[in-house]
């Protein structure tokens, strides 16, 4: 038995959400390489923008989440 969803690829472009542990994860790695005031709630606000309002942390969240193979 399938769903019509189970067969779409979720479009990280899009405004989604995450939860909160997935982004202190992506906010901790995100300090380590130089963002040193990311916190969980700067990814949350930047992933819920489209891509193209997205900045480089909402980009960020969106391909580690991608290439994690998180599905909300």
């Amino acid at each position: 038995m399938t769903s019509d969803s189970a067969g779409k690829e979720f479009d990280y472009s899009q405004p989604f959400e995450t939860d909160i542990g997935r982004a202190a994860v992506i906010a901790e790695a995100l300090r380590e390489y130089g963002y040193p005031h990311c916190t969980a709630d700067d990814v949350t606000a930047e992933l819920a923008r489209p891509e193209p309002k997205r900045g480089m942390v909402g980009r960020f969240a969106a391909d580690a989440l991608e290439k994690a193979g998180w599905r909300p």
